[in-house]
Order: C-alpha cells, then sequence, then structure tokens
C-alpha cells in the first residue's frame, strides 16, 4: 500500500475520483471511503461504513493528517473475491467468464499479496466448471454430477421451479408466481416441491386476491378520473389519447384470449382497466384456495423415489423391477420427458435381453450338436478298433 504524507502531493495526482482506503486526521480518527473532490480548502468525502451504508461529508485539509490509497490489485482483489461463492444453476459460459476474470488477475498481478487467494478462487471455479460443463448443475448451493441430476431429474426440476415461484412472489409478481405454480401443480404434483409449497401458494393466492379486489373496489373511480383528464385534453390531444388507448384495449384483448386458449391459464395478465380479467382471475384465485383448503397431505405419494428406483434397477439389470416401477410412475401421470427415456432404456435393454439370450440357446444348441458328433466319431473309432482287433 502506498502512503501519501504530502497533502499537496495529494491535491496534484486528483484529476478525477481518488480512491482512499483510509483517511486519518489529525485527531487520531479514521474514516474508510474514496475522495470525491476537492477543492482549496476541503475534500468531499464519501464515507463507507458498510457495503451498503454510505454517505458524504466535507472534510478541512489542515485536519487530515494523511490519506492512505488502497493499491490498484487490493481493489481489483475486493471485486474479485465476490466471484465466489458462485450462485445456484451458473452457466459454462458464466463460469468461463469469472475464470478469466481471475487469469487476467493474476497476470495482471503475479506478484501480489493476494495471489494465493486468487489461486484458491481459481481452483475452485475450474473445479466447479469442470463438472457444469458434462451437463452437472449447483443448487441449493451443492453441485450435482450429471449421472445424479438423470437420476434425480424429477425432484430437480420441481426445486428449481418452486426457487422461481419463490422468487416471483418475493418481488410481488403473482401473476407469475401463480403461472409457475400452475406448472409445479400439472407436472410436479408428486414431487416434494409441490408438497412444500402449498403454505406459499396459500399466501401468494390470499395477496393477489387482496390485490384484485382493490383493483375492482377502485375501478369505477379510477375510469372516472381517466375520463375527466382525457376531457381536460384540447380536441387533437384526446383524440390521439382515445386512439392509443383503443389500440391498447385491442392488443390486450388479443393477448388474454391466447393465454386462455393458447396458454390454457388461468391466471391471465393483469390490466387494472380491464373488468373481464380482474374477475376471471379473482374467481380462479377464490377456486384454488377452496381447492388448497381441502388438500390432503395424507394422500400424497412421491414420484422421486420411485424415479431414482427406476434408474437404479436399469442400471443393474434388473428389467422386471424397473419394469413395475415404470409403471408406477405412469399411473402417477409423470410427464413424457422423464418416463420416456425410462421406458426407451427399458426397451433396449429387454431387447438386447432378447438377443443375448437366442444367441445364448443358439450357442447352446450348436454345442450340443458338435458334442453329439464328437461322441459318434468316438463311437465309430471305437468300432473300428475292434474290428481290426
Amino acid at each position: 500500500m502506498k502512503t501519501y504524507h504530502s497533502l499537496l502531493c495529494i491535491t496534484a495526482i486528483l484529476t478525477g475520483n481518488l480512491i482512499a482506503d483510509t483517511i486519518v486526521l489529525k485527531t487520531g480518527v479514521k474514516y474508510n471511503g474514496k475522495i470525491i473532490s476537492t477543492d482549496k480548502d476541503t475534500y468531499l468525502v464519501e464515507i463507507h461504513h458498510s457495503k451498503s451504508i454510505k454517505d458524504e461529508r466535507r472534510i478541512p485539509k489542515d485536519q487530515v493528517r494523511e490519506i492512505i490509497e488502497t493499491a490498484k490489485d487490493t481493489e481489483e482483489f475486493a471485486k474479485l473475491e465476490e466471484l465466489v461463492p458462485t450462485p445456484d444453476q451458473l452457466t459454462s459460459a458464466a463460469y468461463e467468464r469469472r475464470i478469466k476474470t481471475a487469469k487476467d488477475f493474476l497476470t495482471k498481478y503475479p506478484k501480489s499479496i493476494h495471489a494465493k487467494k486468487v489461486n484458491t478462487i481459481l481452483d475452485l471455479l475450474e473445479k466447479e466448471h469442470q463438472l457444469i460443463s458434462k451437463g452437472g448443475i449447483k443448487l441449493g448451493g451443492q453441485l450435482i454430477s450429471p449421472s445424479d441430476l438423470e437420476a434425480n431429474a424429477y425432484d430437480i426440476d420441481a426445486r428449481i421451479l418452486f426457487n422461481k415461484i419463490k422468487n416471483a412472489a418475493a418481488n410481488g409478481r403473482y401473476q407469475l408466481a401463480l403461472r409457475r405454480w400452475e406448472t409445479l401443480q400439472n407436472n410436479y404434483s408428486h414431487s416434494a416441491s409441490y408438497k412444500d409449497s402449498m403454505a406459499l401458494a396459500s399466501r401468494i393466492l390470499n395477496a393477489h386476491n387482496s390485490e384484485l379486489k382493490n383493483y375492482l373496489d377502485t375501478l369505477e373511480s379510477r375510469l372516472a378520473k381517466r375520463k375527466s383528464a382525457l376531457e381536460s385534453l384540447n380536441e387533437g390531444d384526446r383524440a390521439r389519447t382515445i386512439t392509443v388507448l383503443s389500440e391498447n384495449e385491442t392488443n390486450y384483448n388479443a393477448l388474454i384470449e391466447r393465454e386462455q386458449q393458447e396458454l390454457r391459464t388461468k391466471w391471465l395478465t393483469i390490466d387494472p382497466y380491464s373488468k373481464k380479467a380482474l374477475d376471471y382471475n379473482l374467481r380462479n384465485t377464490e377456486s384454488a384456495l377452496k381447492s388448497l383448503s381441502s388438500y390432503d397431505p395424507s394422500k400424497f405419494k412421491s414420484a422421486g423415489p420411485i424415479y431414482r428406483d427406476a434408474w437404479a434397477a436399469l442400471a443393474k439389470g434388473n428389467l422386471t423391477e424397473a419394469s413395475n416401477l415404470i409403471k408406477d410412475l405412469k399411473s402417477l401421470r409423470l410427464p413424457d420427458r422423464y418416463t420416456g427415456p425410462l421406458a426407451q432404456l427399458l426397451k433396449e435393454k429387454q431387447t438386447a435381453e432378447k438377443i443375448a439370450a437366442k444367441q445364448a440357446a443358439k450357442d447352446l444348441a450348436e454345442q450340443k450338436r458338435l458334442a453329439a458328433k464328437a461322441a459318434a466319431e468316438k463311437a465309430k473309432q471305437e468300432v473300428m478298433e475292434k474290428k481290426k482287433k
């Protein structure tokens, strides 16, 4: 780290923002932050109380004893440290960018005091990337290998969807959260995540229900205000605004019609001025809440363990067991993208088993034929030897 004892030197260097690690006053008080600007008598300093809490303070130059500037490698290392731990479901390309950042640092600062830590970060990134590039993922902070991902695909995909539901709900995007929950309900109703989603779904539905009721309760007054605002415009602006509103309404009606007919979703995109969609979503929230209240968790049957056991049975060649497990999964109406690969692999193994059985029978028959031929030759030889005697 460089220490600048001369304030004149500091002033000369300040052509823009000076990143300062520590500003030491003559009283001994120390501030962490950076100098934003300087004039003849003072420094305007951004004080860093924490990563998220900052404030600005003007400090007279004659009160400053020294400014200890952060070395460039330390500044860059602080940003590089944020590369780990890596978030869930980071792509292979994103790993490559992080790895490049770490390597660039080591190339730029080979003798940095932070080099050892950067190498540790780089090693971690490369190990994780090796698994991700082969088809694995990181979920819940844990790395999942491609083989484990395949064997647990049903539950893992449900967990990923559940996380998306939680994120949408946390951001107040109830309609999006409910669409995702609709997918969880339709495709993953026998997953642990679906069972775990009941309480969250209830909260989302109640929040959306309140939101919709508020829109409906205030609809008339909002329409009246919009009408009044239109009437206050001059004739030309009013005509143009009415045209735009009419076009927006036409586009919106086309959108929700497509959502109903093609997406077949119960959760239409909301327009606060469309009573039709508001009523439609409100009916569905009340219906869904009623359905949730009658949900019986004791009748829940988890498909995840069956799915894992089916893959394990196929790996071990236990085809009868695998066949029965796949039938169980199909009875639970799992999407074909999960049962299909299992059924295909079972068919391939059954075909291979039949071919092997036919070949074994053929080989056995050939062995018997050769044995019979050898026995006949031996008997013939014995007869010939007796005649010679």
